[in-house]
């Protein structure tokens, strides 16, 4: 037995010696990755440097390993680059691997950390660009950049804002698909390639809303579409224009003011499955209205929908609940003053009906979030009636069966009494719903039933502290 148990400790316990060097390639460098985003740090660049720490076998391997080099994030401010030595050998390092940046270039940038970097731009995959300072763009090349897929340009709110110069970056981009867009500059650089584009967001201040129409129609192969915009005055109608066509867009984030209403009555999506609208000015949401309803009058397949500070009246609601019926997820947000939007009809029209029929088939979340004024009984014979579709067979996401709610949030309204709560309780166990929001604050759902933004990192947790070593030993010996 105790020779037994000398040859398990004998066993080796270091990962590079127990397991192919591609799967621990692997497992570093998806801790990496789970390190680093979505929430980069400049300090994240060190991160394989912590690897090193561990022995001199880690070392060698990970400066043998081109992809944990390939992550850098620099601030080439004046005075904010530690070494040009440093930033060359974790280049050289990271060999002819695909580049991801997180570059800041502030006021009086280092001129030679910027050669150093854009002289590798043919590599660049995914580039995030935060520039306050684009007077160097005239004497150093930025352009090649032939591999770049993802591209973010941060330049601030100072007015107004010159992006001129980074014309050479985005003429020489054949294969960028995503873009992402903060600055108060003229957005028109992004419909340089804009037939190239899947996925666009835009955040744009103080520019008309018609040329933001005009960066649009340059895109019109778009997938995805986000737009955060407040116009340079207040909002007044435009002429009717013919509309966009957008055949693969599938989803469409907008949240501004008014000015939204021309890109609502401005695009035509029938492939549309996800819209999402915030409303800033309450002065315009009879045209907002509007709009939307000739937009969703040619979605014929949208399935989720959110409606924040956009609805006035509970009779808007219930001709959006019955003129969209595929909708599998609802969401909807009241201003601070509207206190009884949503009353007992809302519920009644989403309950089944003792002949099977009732709104929204489909349905699994149901998100409400203030203006509620409805009767605990109401609710809980709402969800109780959407518990068990009746027709259950084959039942998945994207059947075409009737479905049972999964989650709901009802929010900014008062708990419900005790007795509700109770039985409240008791369907989410049976039935594994999820309930948050204030309607039921004091129920103390099982963890599982729970909805949290919250999750255990697990690479984070693997890595720390040497955790690695440990874990990896309790594999190898069969007791984890």
């Amino acid at each position: 037995m105790a020779i037994s148990q000398s040859k398990c400790m004998e066993r080796p316990t270091d990962p590079l010696y127990v397991l192919p060097l591609e799967l621990v390639g692997y497992i570093f460098h998806l801790w990496l990755l789970d390190s680093i985003y979505p929430h980069t740090n400049y300090s994240h660049s060190q991160l394989p440097v912590l690897l090193c720490l561990v022995s001199k076998s880690w070392r060698n391997f990970v400066y043998a390993n081109p992809l944990l080099w390939a992550h850098v994030f620099l601030d080439v401010s004046q005075g904010a680059v530690p070494t040009l030595h440093a930033l060359r050998k974790r280049l050289e390092r990271s060999q002819s691997a695909p580049l991801f940046l997180d570059i800041l270039v502030g006021e009086q940038p280092d001129r030679d950390a910027l050669r150093l970097l854009l002289a590798e731009s043919s590599r660049f995959r995914h580039v995030t660009l935060g520039v306050f300072d684009l007077s160097w763009c005239n004497d150093i090349p930025t352009q090649g950049f032939t591999q770049l897929s993802k591209l973010t340009v941060h330049t601030g709110f100072q007015i107004p804002t010159r992006v001129d110069e980074l014309s050479a970056v985005f003429s020489s981009t054949p294969r960028l698909r995503y873009v992402k867009w903060l600055s108060t500059g003229d957005p028109g650089l992004v419909g340089v390639n804009g037939h190239q584009l899947h996925f666009l967001d835009l955040t744009i201040f103080y520019l008309p809303v018609t040329r933001l129409l005009e960066v649009l129609a340059a895109c019109p192969n778009l997938r995805d579409l986000v737009i955060t915009f407040q116009g340079e005055h207040e909002y007044t109608p435009i002429l009717p224009r013919e509309r966009m066509l957008f055949p693969e867009l599938r989803s469409l984030v907008l949240d501004g003011t008014g000015h939204l209403a021309c890109i609502l009555r401005s695009v035509q999506a029938p492939l549309l499955s996800c819209l999402d609208i915030k409303w800033w000015d309450h002065n315009s949401r009879e045209y907002g209205l509007e709009a939307l309803q000739s937009l969703l009058a040619d979605s014929p397949h949208l399935e989720q929908i959110a409606l924040r500070r956009f609805l006035e009246t509970e009779e808007e609601l219930i001709t959006i609940i019955t003129n969209n019926k595929n909708l599998f997820r609802l969401t909807v947000a009241a201003e601070r003053w509207q206190t009884s939007f949503i009353t007992h009809k809302t519920f009644q029209l989403l309950t089944r009906q003792a002949h099977g029929k009732y709104a929204l088939p489909h349905l699994e979340k149901l998100e409400i979030r203030g203006a509620l004024d409805v009767a605990d009984e109401v609710v809980l014979r709402m969800i109780e009636s959407r518990m068990a579709p009746p027709d259950n067979v084959g039942h998945s996401p994207h059947s075409g069966g009737a479905r049972s709610l999964r989650s709901i949030c009802l929010d900014g309204c008062k708990p419900m009494a005790e007795e509700s709560i109770s039985r409240l309780e008791s369907i989410c166990q049976e039935s594994g719903l999820e309930a948050e929001g204030t309607f039921a604050s004091p129920i103390q759902i099982p963890a599982f039933t729970v909805v949290t933004d919250v999750r255990t990192s697990y690479f984070a947790y693997l890595f720390s502290s040497g955790a690695v070593i440990l874990w990896l030993c309790k594999l190898l010996l069969g007791r984890r």
